[in-house]
């Protein structure tokens, strides 16, 4: 039994279970997802058996006089029988060669008629999935020039978005930000990295992302600034 590992699970299900136990009305799957995950993991560093008792039995295996191999049984040797002459086979009745074929002029096919293209047809250009955006879709990008030495050091810039947010801050912005779609997340941040400064970022989130999955909603509105800002960090 590996204490240690059990000690540092068991403090991660308190954990879980004191934060789903604030809002037990607005548990999702996810949380259920990483509960059951650290069960397991509890469950296996119980079951953990220490590598001492594993070597004392092969030290003690390895000791014990291997049983001695019996003398094989006297072979006793048949003298070799004759094969069976293999009966006559029949002669094979003489085949006629084929007749020779006469090939057959090759008629003029007539030619094919002439199709002309048809010219394209105009598509109707399609209306757009989402409204334009909103001034409070707009308040998200606001941006201030940061003044205090803290502030500063918060605005480093970041070379990866994927590596610099961690598990949980990764589980919450799928839940409030991406309606649970880890895909669509990976995929937002793939094509982040991708971009060279922020009005491409802005144009993008604008258009996938904004008005997608409302972000401007009291109850996301916070976790989004967040976000964007540190977006924002990738192109300092």
């Amino acid at each position: 039994m590996d204490l240690h590992k059990a000690k540092v699970f068991l403090d991660k299900i308190n954990r879980e279970y004191a934060r789903m136990s604030k809002d037990p009305d607005n548990i999702m799957r996810i949380d259920v997802d990483i509960m059951l995950a650290y069960v397991r993991d509890l469950y296996d560093a119980l079951l953990t058996e220490p590598a001492a008792v594993s070597v004392a039995s092969t030290r003690e295996a390895a000791s014990r006089p291997a049983p001695p191999i019996p003398p094989p049984p006297p072979s006793v040797q048949t003298p070799p029988q004759p094969a069976p002459a293999p009966p006559p086979q029949p002669a094979a009745p003489p085949v006629d060669p084929p007749a020779p074929r006469v090939a057959e002029a090759v008629k003029n096919r007539e030619p094919l008629p002439q199709v002309k293209p048809q010219p394209p047809a105009e598509v109707p250009a399609t209306p757009p999935s989402f409204p334009a955006p909103s001034p409070e879709a707009e308040a998200l990008f606001e941006f201030k020039q940061a003044v205090e030495l803290s502030e500063k050091l918060s605005e480093l810039p970041i070379p990866d978005l994927r590596k610099a947010i961690g598990l949980n801050d990764k589980l919450l912005l799928t839940r409030e930000l991406f309606g649970e779609d880890s895909t669509a997340f990976e995929k937002a941040l793939n094509t982040l990295n991708s971009f060279t400064n922020m009005e491409q970022a802005k144009a993008y989130l604008m258009e996938h992302c904004v008005m997608r999955y409302r972000w401007t909603d009291k109850k996301r509105i916070e976790t989004a600034r967040k976000f964007i800002k540190l977006v924002r960090r990738r192109y300092a």
